[in-house]
């Protein structure tokens, strides 16, 4: 039954129904989770969805109408795991609380809403504790977007402008691993079609763009009204789902696209940086390769370090100089490593305890870290490199004043007790005395009461609703005297209960000091809370530091483990890597055989390597190692060469493998097309290149004409350096008028007509292709092999060759295809002139002027 439908109804049903179908109306989109005693119970159609997604029962409720309405729950205690399966299926659920204790109210027991969960905020433990999962805002300004993305766990806000343009909102969303998107009503119905279409993304609304005043504060660096729109739409979100002060949420970061090496999304994902192509538990991500970090807080920073490469070399040196420092001072590298296993998740801890939901274990965590960081800060104390760590405060004060105060293993939950050691206060210790105490208090009466009355099977229980209570069997009732002083309380089928004034009274003493010991020790924690709270500016600085080391430790590991060199870093456009290897490969394959390095040695002159050779010859392998090599250069990591002489590069485009893009309904080929593209209209000089053969989703003399025509335009108006590798052998001609390309080739072993993949890369083109040699290594029919070879001579003899005038192509001048000149033709065409105010117009002309300045 729909809500439309349950609404009609509303005066027939029960009042709590009713309740329950006031929150639905509010939270359309939700899953709403009701609890009821000790479960949250789903009806109409959430319990269908939530039966279909968890797997439970459905079952029927009366509600006060005829027929049953569909219902199932989930127990309370079990709820947090029901709840993260829901939401990583896209749901949105409200969990409705009761607000008083049942047994004291009159009437209905009052509830509401005490958080909305959605895929973006989901902040429990069990979340994957090295992945940060984003929630973003977009503000729509007509010629680009504003976008903020905030980090729920750790409180971690950043924002940058983005153009509105499928591939950056594939980098921005997809790319930064974002759960949720918050947008105003109206957003641009195309945009928002593409945001649907990508996976696992949740779209949310919110109206209200104004920013509240208790979040200014996060906004002192930030100037641009539309960021600061973005933010408060974001804000104002968070604050109606989560129904309380986002107290953890740190200033926003306003990130500068031109401070990094900039990919977009299908160059990380062709790279494998932190997502490997294929689902196979053998498969590893750069990520993957160098995450040797001891804690997660490292390991998510290691992520953010490979997502965003440095440009400025004297940064880079920073890096290097740390891990150079670790490797030559192993005891060093060796004590950090023993005292990185201590540091828990000293970011999320910090903003758990800030938000208000952090537990007991979460202290003890804390404490454990607070424990260990002046010996990892100590260590690391000589590193002249990162010498303002020095400064940093290990926060002494609180571990001493935190130290022995929570039980080494508390429970989970305030309402179990038992949270703080004996002797830390002394009203508790008093209650805990009355409580230990009293329950030998009980057995002690129950020996004297056997003893009085002579009814040895005499007992003494307890139970919640009847509190303590003496048990005589139906047997031994006869001895029970009036001057005993018993007055009967519950009859059963076999044994009559009573209670007597002595008992009743000391009942009175020792359940009152149970519920008060739980209550004091909730007001002691809550206490404890706001005393770290004062601290949380020094454990954001600590946790920053301590992640930051625990990185630089686990690229030193991986420098020393691999021998990998330094690399060295020029201002000219001249690339010479000696014996180079594919850092992950090469690991793969230490126990097999031997990992065959090659060169690369592109001159200050030269634009293009032209690629040719055999499939399976390692053409492609070769032009994701040096990718890789770069992105290690620019995280400040050592590299898999002999020798590493280095430009720093400004982006990376990519355009390797073939792979249909089902989800928008394109083809291998468009796909290719469009990355090429992309490629063509951003890449500079000082950009890196890797297109692996394209041109060949298309007709052999389509391709080829396209791929030629991409060689020519790269060569001769963006003369950025760019691996190209192709099967159209004809292309390699272009080296003979072009100097500014190089021909190279796979090194290949044939000996009667078996091939042998040497997989070495050498100056020169390749001979021939090799493909029905490849096609024998998979086994095909003789026949099938055979009749090839006869179609391959007859079409070598009929073929054409590459146009015979291949002298150097002069293109349009370059500026007609400046990408600055393209980026203001497209945003020119966003805008609704009519609509802007004053401030945006000028705003938008300050952009375009940005926009031509950088280029010149």
């Amino acid at each position: 039954m729909k809500v439309a439908e349950t609404t009609a109804k509303k005066g027939s049903y029960t009042p709590m129904m009713n309740h329950y179908l006031e929150v639905k109306e509010t939270y359309p989109d939700a899953i709403v989770f009701y609890r009821l005693g000790d479960f949250y119970e789903m009806f109409f159609e959430d319990a269908k969805t939530a039966s279909n997604e968890l797997d439970l029962v459905l079952t029927g409720r009366n509600a006060g109408v005829e027929e049953r309405i569909p219902m199932c729950g989930v127990p309370f205690h079990a709820a947090n795991g029901y709840i993260q399966r829901l939401i990583q299926k896209g749901y949105k659920v409200a969990i409705v609380e009761q607000l008083e204790d049942p047994a004291l109210a009159k009437g209905l027991v009052k509830r509401d809403v005490i958080k909305v969960v959605t895929p973006g905020t989901i902040m429990e433990e069990g979340s994957d504790e090295k992945t940060s999962v984003y929630i973003a805002s977009l503000y729509d300004y007509q010629y680009g977007l504003a976008l903020v993305l905030c980090d729920m766990s750790t409180g971690e806000l950043r924002a940058q402008l983005i153009d509105k343009q499928v591939m950056a909102l594939q980098k921005a969303l997809l790319g930064n691993h974002v759960a949720e998107v918050v947008i105003e009503p109206g957003f641009d119905k195309k945009l928002l079609k593409m945001i649907e279409e990508m996976a696992n993304i949740t779209v949310s609304i919110e109206a209200d763009h104004e920013c509240r005043e208790v979040y200014l504060h996060l906004l002192d660096q930030v100037q641009d009204e539309r960021i600061r729109r973005s933010f408060a739409t974001l804000s104002n979100y968070l604050d109606e789902t989560q129904k309380r002060s986002m107290a953890h949420l740190q200033p926003v970061v306003l990130l500068q696209e031109s401070d990094y090496l900039q990919m977009d999304f299908h160059t990380r994902q062709n790279l494998e940086l932190t997502q490997a192509l294929r689902t196979n538990s053998k498969s590893q991500t750069l990520w993957s390769f160098l995450d040797h970090c001891q804690s997660a807080m490292g390991s998510r920073l290691l992520k953010k370090w490979i997502h965003y490469p440095l440009v400025e070399q004297a940064a880079i040196e920073q890096r290097l100089d740390a891990i150079a420092y670790l490797n030559d001072n192993f005891l060093t590298k060796d004590e950090l490593r023993e005292e990185l296993r201590f540091v828990y998740d000293l970011e999320r801890l910090s903003a758990r305890v800030a938000y208000g939901s952090a537990n007991p274990r979460d202290i003890v965590r804390l404490v454990k870290t607070l424990e260990h960081a002046p010996n990892i800060l100590n260590a690391f104390h000589d590193c002249v490199s990162y010498r303002d760590f020095q400064s940093i405060d290990p926060c002494v004060e609180l571990y001493e004043r935190l130290k022995g105060a929570i039980v080494e293993e508390p429970p989970l939950s305030l309402k179990e007790g038992g949270i703080f050691v004996n002797g830390y206060h002394g009203e508790l210790d008093d209650l805990r005395d009355i409580c230990q105490n009293g329950k030998q208090w009980i057995l002690a009466l129950e020996a004297r009461e056997r003893e009085r009355t002579g009814i040895k099977s005499l007992k003494i229980g307890y139970n919640r609703v009847f509190g303590y209570y003496i048990e005589v069997t139906k047997a031994n009732l006869g001895q029970v005297k009036e001057t005993f002083g018993y007055v009967r309380k519950q009859t059963l089928a076999n044994a009559e209960r009573f209670i007597s004034e002595e008992l009743k009274e000391q009942e009175e003493r020792i359940v009152h000091a149970q519920e008060r010991s739980i209550r004091l020790e909730s007001e002691l924690f809550a206490d404890l809370l706001q005393q770290i709270k004062v601290y949380l500016p020094k454990l954001h600085d600590l946790a920053n530091a301590l992640a930051t080391i625990d990185v630089l430790y686990a690229l030193a590991e991986v420098s020393a483990e691999n021998g990998y060199t330094r690399p060295k870093f020029h201002t000219e456009q001249r690339i010479y890597l000696q014996e180079a290897r594919h850092p992950i490969l090469e690991q793969m394959m230490k126990k097999t055989s031997r990992y065959v390095s090659n060169d690369l040695i592109m001159e200050e002159d030269q634009a293009v390597l032209m690629i040719t050779g055999p499939n399976m010859g390692g053409k492609s392998t070769y032009m994701r190692q040096n990718g890789l090599i770069v992105i290690m250069a620019q995280i400040g990591c050592f590299v898999p060469a002999r020798k590493a002489e280095l430009p720093i590069f400004d982006q990376i485009f990519t355009r390797i493998g073939a792979s249909d893009d089902i989800m928008s309904g394109q083809s291998t080929f468009m796909v290719e097309m469009m990355e090429a593209n992309h490629a063509l209209q951003h890449a500079s000089e000082r950009s890196l290149i890797l297109f692996d053969e394209i041109g060949r989703g298309t007709s052999t003399y389509d391709g080829m004409a396209l791929a030629q025509a991409m060689i020519e335009y790269i060569a001769q108006n963006i003369h950025a350096k760019t691996l190209f590798s192709t099967h159209y052998h004809e292309l390699t001609q272009l080296a003979d008028t072009h100097p500014e390309i190089v021909n190279f080739h796979v090194e290949v072993h044939e000996e009667d007509e078996h091939v042998t993949f040497l997989y070495r890369v050498k100056p020169g083109k390749a001979d021939k292709s090799y493909g029905i040699n490849v096609a024998r290594l998979a086994k095909l029919p003789e026949s099938v092999l055979q009749r090839s070879l006869q179609l391959l001579e007859q079409l070598e003899e009929s073929a054409t060759s590459v146009p015979q005038h291949t002298a150097p192509q002069s293109f349009e001048p370059h500026y007609l295809h400046d990408p600055s000149a393209q980026l203001i033709k497209e945003k020119l065409e966003q805008i609704n002139s009519e609509q802007m105010t004053p401030i945006e117009a000028l705003l938008f002309v300050n952009e375009c002027k940005e926009l031509l300045k950088q280029k010149s």
